[in-house]
């Protein structure tokens, strides 16, 4: 009987071998069809509405990544350190910005508390890309926060389409024809386009932003803003099929933004023209340190910007001609200098006015060097009237 079981035993093993090769071909199929199924990964752009807040007064742009199979949905979007408390590390350059991966359902409740709105933009790319994208993505979290903090150069709506265009490699996206907006205004005019329903907000950015912003670059290179960043992509193709799919409002805002009040960066500057042309011939002496007090706090923000922080994009602004201390430092000779300095200040603010479709600066500051000059001018006149009595 042993002899017989044995004999059965072997003519079984093969088939009990078969059976497992099979089994385990069949698993690998299951397998394979899982992860080649077209919604085994999606990908998406998600758009936030602006808030008054400084930082997201033009929105914001992410991706979000979805393995419905494996119950993973995060979303990746280029965040800083947080800047609470560390407003002097900022304006120093020594914030430190990257790409996170944040899931999705925290980041939907965090801006639903905020009152602002999600859209999301589902991208029609096959899935072997976003595949690559999310490898692509993962390989930026890994870096980690050691990215200098640049707003112009690493904005969230860049990074989203820089992401994008790496993940269909070696293939290539077709832009569609591009705004006009895009192609004949700086990216300092593209954000003051965007910001003018928060004329302060504005007006900051302004003042930190240099010349940088104002320099030719690639028009990829333009798409700093999320707005932008869909319009692009909706008009762009990949293998002749849309890169993007119709719009899903993931989160409704709830918020009101209001506009700002009257008193505006612009307004206050023509109050102070308007104060500098009284004082040609009253109250000049309150009405100057006024304004030479105004000068010199502006002046000594641009020229810590310019000479001292290691912030991107403030190499060099145009804003200290007219604003820097050194008519502060010079007081004492004022006699030699108001003129030709009220005359820099004029011709300063004339060329700034001929670049009005590309602003170099905001229009308040426009405003406010010709306060100055009425007012330099005005005091050049008292001096000369006290010495010819």
């Amino acid at each position: 009987m042993k002899f017989l079981f044995h004999i059965v035993l072997l003519m079984l093993l093969p088939a009990c071998a078969y059976a497992q090769v099979d089994s385990l071909e069949q698993a690998r199929l299951d397998s394979l069809a899982i992860t080649e199924a077209d919604n085994f990964v999606t990908a998406s752009i998600l758009v936030a509405t602006p808030s008054d807040v400084l930082y997201s007064c033009v929105g914001h742009a992410s991706i979000r990544m979805q393995c419905p199979h494996y119950g993973l949905d995060m979303v990746y979007t280029y965040e800083s350190e947080s800047v609470t408390n560390r407003v002097l590390t900022f304006f120093m350059g020594n914030l430190n910005m990257g790409m996170t991966a944040v899931p999705t359902e925290r980041v939907l409740a965090d801006y639903a508390s905020e009152g602002r709105g999600i859209t999301e933009y589902v991208l029609n790319i096959p899935l072997e890309k976003r595949k690559q994208l999310w490898q692509y993505l993962d390989g930026k979290v890994e870096e980690g926060m050691n990215l200098p903090y640049d707003y112009l150069n690493r904005s969230c709506a860049l990074a989203c389409l820089n992401a994008v265009s790496a993940a269909v490699l070696p293939d290539t996206l077709s832009f569609g024809e591009w705004d006009e907006r895009l192609v004949k205004k700086s990216r300092r005019a593209l954000l003051g386009d965007r910001t003018d329903d928060f004329p302060w907000d504005r007006f900051i950015i302004f003042t930190i932003t240099g010349t940088e912003a104002d320099k030719d670059c690639a028009i990829t290179e333009k798409v700093v803003i999320p707005t932008d960043l869909i319009d692009v992509l909706q008009k762009t193709t990949l293998n002749g099929q849309p890169v993007l799919e119709e719009p899903n409002t993931l989160v409704s805002q709830t918020i009101s933004i209001e506009k700002s009040g009257w008193l505006t960066p612009m307004v206050l500057a023509c109050i102070l023209l308007l104060l500098a042309v009284i004082s040609c011939s009253w109250l000049q002496r309150p009405l100057s340190i006024l304004l030479l007090a105004l000068q010199l706090v502006l002046g000594l923000a641009v020229t810590y910007l310019v000479i001292f922080s290691a912030l991107p994009n403030t190499s060099f602004s145009w804003l200290i001609v007219p604003l820097n201390p050194l008519p502060f430092l010079l007081w004492r000779w004022r006699r030699w200098w108001l003129l030709p300095f009220a005359l820099i200040c004029i011709c300063w603010s004339i060329a700034m006015l001929v670049r009005i479709w590309n602003p170099l600066v905001d229009n308040a500051y426009i405003v406010f060097a010709l306060a100055l000059a009425i007012n330099y001018i005005g005091q050049l006149n008292q001096l000369r009237k006290y010495s010819n009595k």
